[in-house]
C-alpha cells in the first residue's frame, strides 16, 4: 500500500504576492493555512461551519468571524466540501509520479527475472567478438612491440640487480636465461 504524501508545496513568494493574502488580518491568514493543512491530511474541510470548527479545534464564532471571501481565492467548495484545488492537482502530480516508478520498478525486476532465467550465472552465451588485446597505437612505438633479447652482459647486470636473485641462485637463473 502506498503511503499518503505527508507534505506539500508551500511556495511562499507566491502566497506573499497575492492580494488576497495580503489583505487577509493574522487571523485569517491562520484560518487558511490551517484550512489548507487539512486539506491536505484529509481532503477537505466541511462547508458548514460548525462542522468545520468543531473539525479545525475551533469555536464556531471564531471560524464565521475569520472566514470570510478573501479565502475563497485558494479554496473552493464542492459536494458540501472546502478543498484546494491546487493541493489537489499536487497530490495528483506526485501520486502519478509515484505510480510511474512503481511501474517501472516492477518492469525492471521482471526484466531481470526474465534474462536471469535465460542465462546460467558465469556462462558466456557466445564467442566474444574481436580481439581481447586492445591496443592504441598512439601509446608506444612501433619497436617496442618487436622481441628485444638481450646481451649476456645486459642479462648478467638484471640477474644481479634482481630482488629474487639471492632466493632463487643467480645459478638457476643464468641457465634458465
Amino acid at each position: 500500500m502506498i503511503k499518503d504524501v505527508p507534505y506539500f508545496p508551500l511556495y511562499a513568494a507566491n502566497l506573499m504576492f497575492s492580494r488576497s493574502f495580503r489583505l487577509m488580518s493574522l487571523k485569517e491568514r491562520g484560518l487558511l493555512i490551517t484550512i489548507l493543512i487539512e486539506c491536505w491530511v484529509n481532503g477537505g474541510v466541511p462547508s458548514d461551519f460548525s462542522d468545520m470548527a468543531k473539525i479545525l479545534g475551533l469555536t464556531l464564532d471564531e471560524v464565521k468571524m475569520t472566514y470570510t471571501h478573501l479565502q475563497s481565492t485558494f479554496l473552493q467548495e464542492q459536494e458540501g466540501k472546502i478543498i484546494s484545488q491546487e493541493l489537489e492537482g499536487y497530490r495528483k502530480n506526485f501520486l502519478d509520479k509515484r505510480e510511474k516508478q512503481r511501474l517501472g520498478g516492477l518492469k525492471g525486476a521482471a526484466n531481470k527475472k526474465e534474462l536471469h532465467g535465460r542465462l546460467p550465472k558465469g556462462q558466456p552465451t557466445t564467442q566474444p567478438k574481436g580481439s581481447l588485446i586492445q591496443i592504441n597505437s598512439n601509446s608506444f612505438n612501433s619497436n617496442q612491440l618487436t622481441k628485444k633479447e638481450l646481451t649476456n652482459e645486459e642479462f648478467d647486470a638484471w640477474l644481479d640487480d634482481s630482488p629474487t636473485a639471492p632466493y632463487i641462485g643467480n645459478e638457476y637463473l643464468r641457465a634458465k636465461g
